[in-house]
């Protein structure tokens, strides 16, 4: 019989108040300590440090879910800094979406607040929405399910006019000490993987980095 090991390790640091404020090196140091709880080729393209609030950072090692993920959402970003970052983007991503497109391949997205929320088992309630045609060409993007500032009412939780750039994802187990079973909400060329990139609103001037394995 084989021995089942679940690991789960969710944290979530939300900055809410003293925008544009500089951070303090105790929050400074906890991001950068759950940083480097990943390997380097997941978050290399996140920030050193943080530079200002309002911040909120994603920590998830729940490998019994296929979610294992690091993202960091920074808003009331300077514009200077938030264009900068999609110059970087434009020249470097294998992808660009939008959170109003119709297709979109997003890992775990049959995970609901509620399963989320009390770590509960996920029911795959439309099987048909695993394998579409439209998936055929796409790298998969994360739900932002954990957003604490605002969230969409779209299958990743994201509000209308985000910029969503993938910077690299790839097929398999490519970490040894997160290695998952098949992840059963994924088609089927992307049982398991992984995927880093950059979501942007200008608008809004957010940030939301993510390095996410499946």
């Amino acid at each position: 019989m084989m021995k089942k090991i679940i690991l789960l390790n969710v944290s979530i640091l939300c900055i809410l108040s003293c925008n544009n404020k500089s951070v303090d090196s105790l929050d400074n140091q906890k991001y950068i300590e759950a940083k480097s709880s990943f390997n380097r080729k997941l978050i290399d393209h996140f920030p050193k440090k943080v530079t200002s609030y309002p911040f909120q950072t994603v920590n998830s090692k729940n490998i019994s879910k296929n979610d294992v993920r690091f993202m960091l959402y920074e808003h009331e970003k300077d514009l200077k800094n938030v264009d900068s970052v999609v110059r970087s983007l434009e020249k470097k991503s294998l992808a660009k979406y939008s959170s109003n497109d119709s297709c979109l391949l997003i890992v775990n997205r049959f995970e609901t607040l509620k399963t989320y929320e009390n770590v509960e088992d996920v029911a795959i309630t439309d099987s048909a929405k695993i394998n579409q045609d439209c998936f055929r060409n796409l790298y998969p993007i994360p739900n932002f399910i954990e957003n604490e500032f605002s969230k969409g009412k779209n299958g990743i939780y994201l509000e209308n006019n985000f910029d969503i750039y993938v910077l690299e994802a790839k097929k398999g187990n490519w970490f040894k000490e997160f290695k998952m079973i098949p992840n059963p909400q994924m088609p089927a060329n992307w049982k398991n993987g992984y995927s880093k990139g950059i979501a942007v609103n200008r608008g809004k001037k957010t940030l939301i980095y993510w390095g996410v394995i499946w």
